[in-house]
């Protein structure tokens, strides 16, 4: 395969990555086995249906270049894997990552710089984002704290027919 038709295949792969996509992150992946990638692969696609791309940066910048994704470029130095989360349960995907880290030891391979809405976030960051409650989560605190207001106002329009039913039985 010649390398313009390489370069083209990486730029289309990471164009479909970016449909549908809520977080990018980078990983360093120096010193990791093909094993290994394809591992992290799988364990990314399974738990939290995240991509794993491992391409050449400019390839990757020039498929962001115009895109809500351009803030990555300067994170786009040394070896790097990108990390497409495709769910917004972006907390999983970093956990499912920082487990298989410490479960195979690659202290060496952090996760880079990341964009979260439009935003560029520094490694230091991702502690905000990994305790980042989900969607489903924030739903439920909501709907919950909607709820009680509204069931005491309904039993207090309760009230004076149910006072009312009472004096009437007895």
């Amino acid at each position: 395969m010649s390398s313009l038709r390489r370069a083209l295949l990486v730029a289309g792969k990471t164009k479909l990555n970016l449909q549908n996509c809520h977080f990018i992150t980078g990983i360093n992946y120096n010193g990791l086995t093909v094993k290994q990638l394809q591992e992290l692969r799988g364990i990314l696609r399974e738990n939290s249906n995240t991509k794993l791309l491992v391409a050449k940066n400019t390839l990757v910048f020039k498929a962001l270049e115009g895109t809500k994704w351009e803030s990555l470029k300067p994170c786009m130095k040394g070896m790097n894997a990108w990390i497409f989360v495709q769910t917004e349960d972006i907390p999983a995907a970093l956990k499912t990552f920082v487990n298989f880290q410490k479960e195979k030891k690659l202290f060496d391979n952090n996760l880079g710089g990341a964009v979260f809405e439009e935003k560029l976030y520094a490694p230091q960051d991702y502690k905000v984002i990994e305790t980042m409650p989900s969607r489903a989560d924030v739903y439920g605190m909501v709907f919950g704290a909607l709820h009680w207001p509204g069931l005491d106002l309904v039993n207090t329009l309760e009230a004076p027919a149910a006072s009312e039913a009472e004096s009437a039985a007895a």
